[in-house]
């Protein structure tokens, strides 16, 4: 063991390392010192949780006291460096995690908690990795190797230094006494797996989990921020609880003109008019009303008073996290949230206070502070979801809560006293309803979490009727009865595509001032339709095509110019425009689907409450040679459930009537349907087998493997592309990746996801399939997007 004197330990190259351990130690301690956790659901209290988050902290790197790590950190040569780093002696988790271990028993020595110095090990083992399965995390001390390495790294600890370090940091606590029984910690950690294993095994509680993750959420965070240099984001609460209301009478909507006003300005007057009765002990709302109703602002102006209600009555104050399942609502639904700060205020709101966060936007992050932020930086802040309001996915939100993942579960804490909208909450897979639902009651009564379903069609995750779920508009059905917009036609009969094309030929040209929405399965069949109905030369109408085989920037073009075009239009898609696209159009044609998706598309369906007018939403179960469309995408038990539902209905459906047809077939699917899928993935979160659960849990299932395509579809793209080519070519891995996140968003707008097997094979140089400019009339129409190199049926 070295005795000497071996200060100005590093941790950073430019950061002592006691500088670092004391801010990620208060950092720690601060961050869940503002959250109100009801603790003794863990049986644990506030002061625990406190002193455990402040030891994951000083802890998490005692392993960089050692002489390996110091060499590696303080050289300057970088061939020499990288040899350094690859050197097991240099490494610091597991070591790091043993003291973390160490500590924490010490310091819960006189009370009764004997598992957890093991969430605090593996919180800190996993700080610069995934979690792994806990039985993996503890069985990496019987391998002799490791043993061999921290027996190596104990000799070679710069005690002095660490002592005078400690004795500040955790003043009782004996560095000697961890340095001469480490041995026998191994030993003990060993023996008390199967014990720990056993215990979750019998008590199948999801609690070990969320606390692990909160450990390590808290930990990730304030040691990324503090190693960046960032300072912490002073949470901004300006927001008026009165911020939708004075928008709405800016843009005159308290004052009705039509009768779909007058129902929207009901409603709205209804959700509100619950809050002053609302019991804050109800944690689950739904906002489960009609299409085109006003449901966005609604739910936005709910949720900024029970916001202001929440602070008043138990003193926090939630950020609201927005999520929505598709990309191309989130942009139109960002853009409505902005519009109110702007009318209203008179300005863009900073990123502080209103955050878009999916893998396309912008990599920009600004407060009021005028404090500048490179790309790097903002990446961090917007990751970690340091904003009031955050608009997001439904696959950052989940696999923030469902996930082994370091980078997803940083802003696990963040979701913490949140109220969280779950927008279009019917696309949430019906094998997962009873995963989300344990999560989520526990999640929301530990954490005083507030979670608010907003749908057409609510899916039976939480049961009305038992009280599960509170909604919010008191007479639903109320509402429902009043619309007679539509009528759904139920064609059951299986018809190929060529005889369907003759159906749409006739009423395109009978009904010449109709504008019509075509919703198909494949990108295949929706292509052939197109081309069909180009080759018309239909006059007067505008035509547009929409899959995910065009680009980005193509598809939200066209979205926008749809809402804006008072032309008579018809629009060939596939499933993505289903759900909170605001269009209207006379008549939807729709291939045969599962029963919410059915619902959606209904609401592109005369949207507005034409007077004196119903619209017709026609389905029709369309196959090709070999057999039905629906057979490529949607799963079996879901189209049967439909089918059932269908055949019980009239031959003409009214809208009134939706409500039941919708909630028939949710309670069909919850009588028969499996929870296996639920209770598999239940079984990994109950017994910590985190690596399992990244193997099994995917909110979105893909049946073939996709890579990325890069379309230089014009100029601006191409001048992207050689930016990209050439910031592949940079040494430095940290320049690399700053240099791409300035154009991150321009690239992503040019790249779509093509099956392996159609698509050319990616460059060696770039590691991304690129069709160049000049290949554009071989590989990619302008129309109908990517042209695949062989044949089979693409997906949408």
């Amino acid at each position: 063991m070295n005795q000497s004197s071996f200060f100005n330990l590093k941790s950073h190259p430019d950061k002592f390392l006691i500088d670092h351990l004391r801010n990620v130690g208060l950092f720690c301690k601060n961050t869940i010192q503002s959250k109100e956790i009801n603790s003794n659901i863990f049986n644990l209290n506030d002061e625990i949780l406190a002193n455990i988050s402040f030891i994951t902290g000083v802890s998490h790197d005692f392993g960089k006291g050692t002489i390996n790590f110091q060499n590696y950190i303080n050289e300057k040569d970088e061939k020499r460096k990288a040899s350094l780093k690859n050197n097991p002696e240099t490494r610091h988790g597991l070591l790091s995690s043993l003291f973390t271990y160490f500590v924490i028993k010490e310091s819960l020595k006189d009370l009764k908690f004997e598992f957890l110095p093991l969430l605090g090990y593996f919180a800190v083992k996993k700080h610069h990795g995934n979690l792994g399965d806990v039985t993996d995390e503890i069985l990496d001390l019987k391998d002799d190797k490791n043993v061999e390495i921290l027996k190596r790294q104990i000799n070679s600890i710069c005690l002095e230094e660490l002592k005078s370090i400690y004795l500040e940091l955790l003043p009782n606590i004996d560095i000697i006494k961890f340095i001469s029984t480490y041995e026998s910690i191994i030993k003990e950690i060993i023996s008390i797996r199967r014990t720990f294993s056993d215990h979750l095994q019998n008590e199948k509680s999801i609690q070990y989990y969320l606390l692990t993750q909160l450990f390590y959420s808290i930990l990730l965070n304030s040691d990324k921020l503090d190693a960046s240099g960032i300072q912490e984001i002073d949470r901004n609460n300006a927001i008026p609880m009165d911020l939708v209301d004075n928008y709405r009478i800016i843009k005159g909507y308290d004052k009705p003109k039509n009768k779909m006003d007058i129902i929207r300005n009901e409603i709205y007057s209804d959700v509100i008019g619950e809050l002053k009765n609302l019991s804050l002990d109800n944690n689950i709302y739904s906002l489960n009303v009609p299409t085109g109703t006003g449901k966005t602002l609604t739910v936005l102006s709910f949720s900024l008073k029970l916001r202001d209600k929440i602070k008043n009555e138990k003193n926090f104050m939630p950020k609201i996290i927005y999520s929505l399942p598709f990309l191309s609502i989130i942009d139109q639904n960002f853009e409505v949230f902005e519009d109110v700060f702007k009318k209203v205020q008179g300005y863009t709101p900073t990123t502080d206070i209103l955050l878009k966060h999916h893998h396309l936007s912008d990599i920009f992050y600004e407060t009021n502070e005028n404090v500048d932020y490179d790309p790097s930086e903002s990446l961090l802040l917007i990751e970690g979801w340091n904003s009031e309001i955050i608009v997001t996915t439904f696959i950052q939100l989940f696999h923030s809560l469902i996930s082994n993942k370091n980078r997803s579960l940083r802003k696990f804490h963040n979701i913490i006293n949140s109220i969280v909208i779950l927008d279009e909450v019917q696309s949430i897979p019906h094998e997962y309803w009873l995963l989300f639902k344990e999560v989520i009651l526990l999640f929301s009564k530990c954490f005083n979490t507030y979670f608010i379903f907003v749908t057409a069609t609510q899916p039976l995750i939480f049961d009305e009727s038992k009280k599960e779920i509170v909604e919010l508009v008191t007479n639903k059905k109320h509402y429902f009865d009043k619309f007679d917009r539509i009528e759904l036609i139920p064609n059951l009969q299986p018809l190929l595509l060529n005889n369907f094309k003759e159906i749409i030929r006739r009423d395109v040209e009978e009904n010449k001032d109709n504008n019509i929405l075509i919703v198909l399965n494949t990108i295949n069949s929706s292509k052939s339709v197109y081309q069909y109905l180009e080759s018309l030369k239909i006059a007067g109408t505008k035509l547009y095509y929409l899959s995910t085989n065009i680009t980005p920037c193509q598809r939200l073009d066209r979205i926008n110019d749809i809402r804006n075009n008072k032309a008579r239009k018809i629009i060939v898609s596939t499933q993505l425009i289903e759900a909170g696209v605001d269009i209207d159009v006379d008549t939807v044609y729709r291939d045969f689907s599962t029963m919410d998706s059915i619902n959606q598309v209904s609401g592109r369906c005369n949207r507005n409450y034409s007077e004196g007018k119903k619209g017709l939403v026609k389905l029709f179960i369309l196959k090709d040679e070999n057999k039905e469309y629906y057979r490529y995408i949607y799963s079996p038990f879901l189209i049967d459930k439909t089918k059932e539902v269908l055949k019980e209905a009239p031959k003409r459906i009214s809208e009134n009537s939706f409500l039941t047809l919708s909630n028939n077939y949710f309670k069909k699917i919850k009588d028969s349907g499996s929870d296996d899928a639920s209770n598999k993935i239940l079984s990994f979160v109950q017994k910590l087998e985190f690596e399992q659960l990244y193997k099994n849990f995917k909110l979105i299932q893909d049946d073939y493997y996709k890579i990325d395509v890069f379309i230089e579809l014009d100029y601006f793209a191409k001048a992207v592309w050689n930016q990209y080519k050439a910031i592949k070519e940079l040494k430095n891995p940290f320049e690399r990746k700053n240099e791409f996140l300035k154009i991150k968003k321009d690239f992503y707008e040019y790249v779509i996801s093509i099956p392996k097997d159609k698509a050319p094979k990616p460059e060696n140089e770039t590691g991304i399939a690129y069709v160049s400019i000049e290949e554009l009339k071989y590989r990619y129409d302008f129309e109908t997007g990517f042209i695949p190199g062989s044949g089979g049926t693409l997906l949408f």
